[in-house]
């Protein structure tokens, strides 16, 4: 989901997706060009039945090879002309609450923070910064929202390839120390406030809390992404305090992979000369069914946001 970067609230106007992508068309190609560190990242806006979406792409870096069958040779990759190989990921604008899909095509591919990067360093007509954040569920956004505080907060990280960059802050930059140092091991980080007896102390204790409250937000708005039962983060649980009716507080816990909206669609590209659309047409399709399977679920979840 879309928002404004630093609106007071997560709520913002449905912008004019079709608009804005036919504004950044019209820039010169140079111009839908950002780095960031040591990444560079084009954007173009695509059409499929007459609905607008965009492509945007990671320049691939380092040395990269291929096979020749003719010759039976593995050796490097020449590219004619001015050419680059990128990884791609297919961004879909739904017509309502600036709900996007996204289908990465690799793991290297850019991921919504970089989607964010670049929609606020082009000039694509819109006023303000963005923020793209995860849409999770209605019950959990509820939870999160109405916390008196957060009092604990625990993730797992699974084994694999990096998954944050070096730039970051808070839980993220937490998270990427703890995985740098054993990227094949099954890693959970657990944060919790202590209890403590004495006004000094519950002073302490309710900085701490107000702090992990606004540390688990931020995680979800840059990471979400990476929250899911198959994700690199495939627990994500925090305890909360809650007001009841009667005034007391109760305590509860909110588990962002169970309500988070996420939807895995296998895609086989079609490849061969002979293919009648563009080369874009199957992730298209499969982010469009799989926003068409979960609508109810997304308009639900966006509803609730505040």
């Amino acid at each position: 989901m879309v928002r404004a970067k630093e609106a007071g609230s997560l709520r913002f106007d449905h912008l004019d997706w079709p608009k804005v992508l036919t504004n950044i068309n019209h820039l010169p190609f140079e111009r839908r060009r950002m780095v960031h560190d040591d990444d560079v990242y084009v954007g173009e806006p695509i059409e499929l039945n007459d609905m607008k979406h965009l492509v945007l792409a990671r320049l691939r870096d380092g040395d990269l090879q291929q096979i020749d069958w003719d010759r039976q040779s593995i050796d490097s990759l020449r590219l004619d002309g001015n050419r680059n190989v990128v990884d791609t990921t297919i961004i879909c604008f739904l017509p309502y609450g600036n709900v996007i899909g996204i289908l990465q095509g690799s793991q290297s591919a850019p991921r919504p923070t970089a989607l964010q990067r670049w929609l606020n360093a082009v000039n694509s007509g819109i006023q303000e910064d963005l923020a793209v954040i995860p849409l999770v569920g209605k019950s959990a956004w509820e939870k999160l929202e109405k916390a008196e505080s957060v009092n604990l907060f625990e993730m797992r990280l699974r084994p694999g390839p990096t998954m944050f960059p070096d730039a970051v802050d808070g839980l993220a930059d937490f998270a990427r120390r703890s995985h740098k140092q054993n990227p094949d091991a099954l890693i959970t980080l657990t944060m919790k406030i202590p209890k403590g007896r004495g006004l000094a102390r519950s002073a302490t204790r309710a900085r701490g809390e107000r702090r992990l409250h606004t540390n688990v937000r931020e995680f979800l708005s840059d990471f979400g992404s990476l929250v899911g039962p198959h994700g690199a983060v495939d627990r994500a649980v925090a305890e909360v305090m809650l007001s009841a009716s009667d005034g007391s507080v109760i305590e509860d816990k909110i588990n962002f992979v169970n309500d988070h909206i996420t939807a895995q669609k296998q895609v086989t590209l079609p490849r061969g000369p002979s293919i009648a659309g563009p080369w874009y047409e199957a992730a298209v399709r499969a982010v469009l069914q799989a926003a068409s399977e979960h609508e109810r679920d997304l308009k639900g979840a966006v509803s609730a946001m505040p």
